[in-house]
């Protein structure tokens, strides 16, 4: 088939975007696993690790891929498609991918209380939501996810749980440092409060940036494919 038919292979495109994406998604969330089991329960260096987030390092590896595969695969489309049209894909899944991760954290934790209260996963994960309902706006992956930038170990027990709310230990120290008059505390104690989104913050604004540059490196390589194929088709034109 040429390869300006492109109609019939539209679909093809985003089959192939969001398979891409469900394959990374779970090469992510088994790398969080991994760095859980082998890496975070190092001594002594295991808990400054997982406080620094290392695992998502991976983003660089993994949306290179993501962004190179769905670049490439925009030989599949239409030339009149612009980029915003043909990125649309990336953004979408994206999100997605980047989440894998801390989907998997999520449900480790959920299954260490379990075994920690000889719950059920299903009872585990209701006390979970109960709780980060009380500690937050919403039980479930949304509040999983904001709950999780403040607090490196998560309470696994029942009455830890069931308990008053928790204290964010930076917190402490930020009311500490607020208490001088003095903005240069103040602006430290602004930085520890928000520390795990800034956190975050970076790892997202990485993802991006890597996700972007292959993208356009596989465009690149989708547009002169794309190129050989019209140069070896008008070659074998009658003349």
């Amino acid at each position: 088939m040429p390869i300006d038919s492109k109609r019939s292979r539209i679909p093809v495109f985003f089959a192939i975007g969001i398979g891409l994406s469900l394959l990374l998604a779970a090469l992510k969330a088994i790398a969080a696993w991994l760095a859980d089991v082998f890496l975070y329960s190092v001594p002594w260096i295991g808990g400054f690790l997982k406080s620094i987030e290392l695992i998502e390092l991976f983003n660089l590896v993994v949306f290179a891929i993501l962004g190179a595969g769905i670049g490439a695969a925009t030989v599949l489309l239409p030339r009149r498609w612009k980029h915003p049209a043909k990125m649309a894909l990336l953004v979408v899944v994206s999100p997605f991918v980047f989440s894998a991760s801390y989907m998997m954290q999520q449900n480790l934790w959920i299954r260490e209380v379990a075994n920690q209260s000889s719950l059920s996963y299903g009872e585990a994960r209701d006390l979970t939501n109960d709780f980060l309902r009380r500690e937050g706006d919403s039980g479930g992956f949304f509040g999983f996810y904001p709950f999780s930038t403040q607090f490196t170990d998560l309470p696994t027990r029942r009455e830890e749980l069931e308990g008053q709310r928790l204290t964010n230990p930076t917190q402490a120290l930020s009311e500490e440092l607020a208490s001088y008059d003095d903005p240069r505390a103040d602006a430290i104690a602004y930085v520890f409060e928000r520390v795990g989104w800034l956190m975050r913050l970076m790892y997202m604004a990485l993802a991006a940036l890597t996700a972007l540059i292959y993208y356009f490196k596989g465009h690149e390589w989708a547009e002169r494919q794309r190129q050989a194929s019209e140069a070896g088709s008008s070659q074998r034109k009658p003349g």
